[in-house]
């Protein structure tokens, strides 16, 4: 499920996303979320700064405790 919606959101189909792809997921997460905290949780997420977020970088972020 969780590939699935990564997927979804990944719109140039280029296995990773992008800000924009990024915040469009957690719109549908949480609809108050703001830019900032996005740009705040993309910075965290991708982990090796390439400015994209890869399926196990989201995944490592999904499911950390």
């Amino acid at each position: 499920r969780l590939r699935e919606d990564f997927d979804f959101n990944d719109l140039n189909k280029d296995g990773r996303l992008t800000l924009g792809e990024f915040i469009r997921f957690m719109e549908t997460v949480d609809e108050n979320v703001t830019a900032e905290e996005c740009q705040i949780g993309f910075t965290e997420i991708d982990a090796n700064a390439d400015g994209a977020i890869d399926f196990d970088e989201f995944l490592a972020w999904w499911t950390e405790p």
